[in-house]
């Protein structure tokens, strides 16, 4: 995926959280997931299988996200 498809899916990802009937604590808290996985499945598909370490931390960083 080129930068300049990722940068438009990045902001359609947000655009339709954004404008959803939902208030504002939940559209932060949303987003801020949407960016832990952004950030898991560029280590899926870069292959980053030796350090675990990386994704775990994400893992919960999206579940302590889900807590607030």
């Amino acid at each position: 995926m080129t930068a300049k498809e990722k940068a438009k899916e990045l902001y359609n990802i947000f655009d339709m959280i954004i404008y959803s009937d939902q208030d504002e604590h939940d559209q932060c808290k949303r987003c801020a997931i949407r960016c832990a996985e952004q950030v898991i499945n560029t280590y899926d598909l870069e292959g980053y299988d030796e350090d675990d370490s990386k994704m775990e931390y994400w893992e919960q960083v999206k579940q302590e996200i889900s807590l607030l």
